[in-house]
């Protein structure tokens, strides 16, 4: 990735997990970030997570990327941060985003967890923000990881501190889910397994969602958010899909 987007980068266990770190590092605590209403509702419970405020975006009705000039002034001026989405691969209009975040003074990241072959203005998705962040399971085949990259070869040292200073003591248990979990999803859904899959979780209580959409449960995401910046405090929400 250093070779393809000519820029520092940093190993994570997750593309959501790279975007906080992003996030917490760039933004002040309470701060605005400007993102796309249609995303994975994973993201929007990172930015809570990271004790930041979604706001969202106007949206191009030709491609659902971020309508820049739709975008109020008063709206701009609010902001701590951009986020792109670049859904599906199609790419964000980063060049006139990162011309908007220069003028305000505020960083620009890039989710490029669907768009790691994909270009917008001569130069590939991810090369454009402050951060970009790439997942290694959606279509490179790897299975799990994600990459942080950084504008700033300075920051690189800094950033993979804070990365490791995040992660929660390592349990053999853990370490052994993480690695053979994407195989064993790959085995149900080869052997048509997926229903039985399901009904055994639902059984033992394990399923986290039914549909593409969480469940939000307030009460709870009230307190979460109450006491971010607070990665854990968010677990149920941040990690949904990813848990041991």
């Amino acid at each position: 990735m250093r070779g393809r987007l000519g820029r520092e980068c940093v190993y994570v266990p997750s593309c959501r997990f790279g975007l906080f770190a992003a996030l917490r590092h760039w933004c002040p605590p309470g701060g605005r970030v400007l993102m796309s209403p249609v995303n994975d509702d994973v993201i929007f419970f990172v930015v809570l997570a990271a004790g930041l405020r979604p706001v969202q975006a106007p949206l191009d009705p030709l491609d659902a990327s971020i309508d820049v000039d739709a975008v109020p002034e008063e709206v701009w001026g609010s902001l701590s941060a951009v986020l792109t989405t670049n859904l599906y691969g199609n790419p964000d209009p980063a060049p006139r985003l990162r011309e908007r975040c220069d003028a305000l003074g505020i960083p620009l990241f890039e989710d490029a967890a669907h768009a790691i072959g994909s270009e917008v203005g001569g130069r590939p998705v991810g090369t454009w923000g402050d951060a970009s962040v790439f997942s290694l399971s959606k279509h490179v085949g790897a299975k799990a990881g994600g990459i942080l990259s950084v504008a700033d070869p300075g920051l690189r040292e800094a950033l993979a501190k804070s990365c490791d200073d995040l992660l929660l003591p390592r349990r053999a248990t853990a370490e052994v889910a993480y690695a053979v979990r994407p195989y064993a999803e790959a085995a149900v859904r080869g052997l048509r397994l997926r229903r039985a899959a399901w009904a055994t979780l639902r059984l033992l209580g394990r399923m986290e969602r039914e549909e593409i959409r969480m469940p939000l449960r307030p009460g709870e995401l009230a307190w979460a958010v109450a006491s971010a910046p607070d990665l854990e405090a968010h677990d149920p929400w941040v990690r949904v899909d990813m848990h041991d």
